[in-house]
Order: structure tokens, then sequence, then C-alpha cells
């Protein structure tokens, strides 16, 4: 570990770049259930097998007709009924229709559907309806009160999509609409690209689990499980190491086992204070560390290595700064190694709802709940107490990004911000 390297304070956007130009992706293909898929980036190119639909369908239920029969009148006989499953093929003579059911495959004769409630039912001819005679209302006949154009109401074959066409292109996040097409294509599985093994750890001899009782001067262990959750959120396998003690052999011993994963991830031990032991460890068991201290508030003490193909990350020891931190800095980290096509996010301008005074020289990322209003992004700066009081971070769904060399930011300017957890 370079002297350079742990004195050199470097910005918000220059800690990004280095991560992501450092990142190291993932060379591994893995196929996954379908319903299982979202969120992991496709690692394949989804070719369309069928038609989509396979034939023609009613859109709705009405009655489907021949739309020239029109010139002969709006009063047409029902001589059957098609529904959903069928297969059922009806010849069809001057003004007769079938009765149709939404998703039913239409009679090759037909090209438009009318609507039920666009229908008039005229008084039965037979006494008894039978599977050839039923109409609305057990009608024989109905009489059209609004004519709708050709081809109304009758989606047709391959309209959506056909065979051969490509349905969802290699390199995209897998959203819900996409698993909606994998099964609508009879895919049951596909190709990702295979996520991170992640270890973390908290560390500091005052830190206990929650579920036991607390000692003096002891905390419950809230950085780990922030951590754990945004974990959770991102498709990776875990390996949770515990809390590490503030102990050299307990730091050497837990770190050499977290730097087997493809990303280690630690919160607190990496200030300046006399404990604060893992930049010490880090270099001791071979990690480069890119970078030790960002000109950013809150987060200052963020730490980023490499040891071959391994990151490793060190964030602050105070849980609100290790939220922000991880989802600024660890998350883009997990989506590149993914090969995700958009691994920091979308960066949006939204309008500050108050008065901000900070000092220059530093970034801050300003908690915000971020709401739509009159056509824009409103940003309601979070109060607290802290980068320790995770009970002001309840409703924070985002973070204002006011530049390091701005002293106010007034009611009413734009600033950049990013929504958490996106």
């Amino acid at each position: 570990m370079s002297d350079q390297s742990t004195r050199t304070m470097i910005s918000f956007e220059d800690a990004q770049h280095v991560i992501q130009e450092r990142a190291t992706l993932a060379n591994t293909v893995v196929e996954v259930a379908a319903q299982y898929a979202t969120g992991y980036i496709l690692a394949e190119e989804i070719i369309s097998t069928i038609n989509m639909p396979g034939f023609n369908k009613s859109a709705m239920d009405g009655f489907a007709f021949r739309h020239v029969d029109i010139n002969d009148g709006d009063v047409f006989t029902v001589v059957g009924k098609v529904a959903a499953g069928d297969s059922l093929e009806i010849e069809l003579g001057t003004n007769e229709c079938v009765r149709i059911m939404t998703g039913a495959p239409a009679p090759t004769q037909c090209d438009t559907v009318v609507p039920i409630e666009d229908t008039i039912v005229l008084q039965p001819t037979s006494s008894k309806p039978t599977e050839s005679n039923v109409g609305n209302d057990q009608a024989d006949q109905i009489r059209f009160q609004t004519i709708p154009d050709r081809g109304k109401n009758l989606a047709l074959k391959g309209e959506d999509i056909t065979d051969g066409m490509v349905a969802l292109k290699e390199g995209g996040v897998i959203m819900p609409a996409d698993v909606s097409i994998l099964a609508t294509l009879g895919r049951s599985t596909v190709k990702v690209y295979q996520p991170p093994t992640i270890a973390f750890a908290a560390t500091g001899k005052e830190v206990v689990e929650p579920g036991v009782t607390l000692g003096p001067g002891q905390i419950y262990n809230a950085n780990a499980y922030i951590i754990w959750s945004q974990l959770n959120r991102l498709n990776c396998q875990l390996n949770y190491l515990g809390v590490i003690r503030d102990d050299l052999e307990d730091l050497r011993s837990k770190l050499s086992q977290g730097l087997e994963s493809d990303i280690l991830v630690l919160s607190g031990g990496v200030s300046m204070g006399e404990f604060d032991y893992v930049p010490q460890i880090l270099d001791e068991l071979g990690v480069e560390i890119i970078f030790h201290h960002l000109l950013v508030k809150p987060g200052k003490p963020t730490l980023f290595g490499k040891r071959g193909n391994t990151m490793v990350f060190g964030l602050p020891g105070n849980p609100v700064s290790t939220m922000y931190c991880f989802d600024q800095y660890v998350a883009p980290a997990i989506r590149a190694f993914q090969h995700h096509p958009r691994p920091l996010g979308i960066r949006y301008t939204g309008e500050i709802s108050d008065r901000i005074l900070k000092k220059t020289g530093r970034l801050q990322l300003l908690p915000c709940l971020c709401e739509w209003v009159d056509g824009k992004y409103m940003l309601n700066p979070i109060k607290n107490h802290g980068s320790a009081d995770v009970f002001s971070i309840k409703n924070v769904n985002a973070l204002a990004i006011l530049p390091a060399a701005d002293k106010e930011i007034k009611r009413g300017q734009m600033v950049g911000f990013r929504k958490l957890f996106e």
C-alpha cells in the first residue's frame, strides 16, 4: 500500500470512474429458471420460434363476421360459438356470424369482431338453444348498434412477433415484462451472466448481533444488515463473515477467507483510528489499495482495492454512510460485474425545496425524499443527527449531489440527484 494511495483524496466522479474502469467482469454464463430471472443480465439473444398470435384471434367477447356482409344489412344470424382453446372451423353464409370469446381463434372467413355491447338481441327463432344455436341471451339473430371498421377487435396472426424475429437482445436487464415474453415464447430457462460471490462483514469489538443482550458500550450490528438487505436486491451469492473484532489475527483470518470471493465488502475499520487495522491487513494480504479517501460527505474514509480479480470495498463505520456508499460505489461494481448496460444508473435533475448551506471543498450527498410534483422532481431534504441516525433514513429515496465548489444551494435551485436502489 503506497503512501500516495492513503493520502490522496479523490472526487466522487473520479471514484465512480475508477471503480468502473477497474471492475472485474463475469466470464461465466449460467442458466436460470425464467420465473427467477428478473434483475439478471441476459447473456443470449432470444429469437422467437413461433408466431404471436399463432392464429387470428378475437380481442374481446363479441361476434365474428365477414365485414363485406354489412352491405346486405345489419342483422346477422348466429350459427355457432367459439371459445378460447377451441379449434372449431365454421363455414359462414351471407350475414352469418359466430359468438366468440376473448382469445378464441376466429374462423378463417371472419375479418372483424363486433363487441357484445354494440349489438341488440332479436327475438329468438327457436325455443331451445343448441351448441350451434347460441348467441347473446340465447338469440338466433343480432342487430349491430354500431358497425366497426374492417379488422376491428381482431388480433392477426404474427402481428406481435413472427418466427425468427429477435425478441430480446443480449445484454439487457431482464425485467418482469421480459419474463412474460420468455414465457410467451415457451422459454422455461434463460442464459444470464453469473452474479458475483460476495463476502461481507462488519468490524469492531463494540458490535454485536441482533438478538443478544447489549453489554456496556456495545451496539447492534446495523451495518452488516444494511449491506445484507442491499445485496439481496442484486441476485448475488452471499457469504456473511459475521462481526470481525478489531484484532489483527481475527482480521487476517476473516479477510483471507473473504478474498476468495469475487467481491469483499467491509464496514468499519478503514478510518484513521488507533484500531482501524483493515487497510494494514489488506496490504499484508496483497490487496492493491487504489483509493482510500474521498472528497465526499458522507463517506470520506471509503476504500477500494483489488487483489487479482477480487474487488475490495471498505466502507465507513456508520450505518447511514455505509448504506449510501454501498449504493453509490459497491452496487455499480456488482452491476458492472454482470455486464449491466448502465451500471451507474441514471442521474436525474430535481428542484431542491429548502436552502442548504455546506462547506466548500467536498461534494455532499444530501438525503432527500424525492416526489414528482407538477411535472418535475421535487427534492425534500431529510434532517438527521449524523451518520449513525438510521431512524432518519426511513423515507429517503434519493441523494442530491451538491457540487464541492458550492457553499449555498438556494431554495428552488435545480440540482442533480440519483435515486437510491435503482
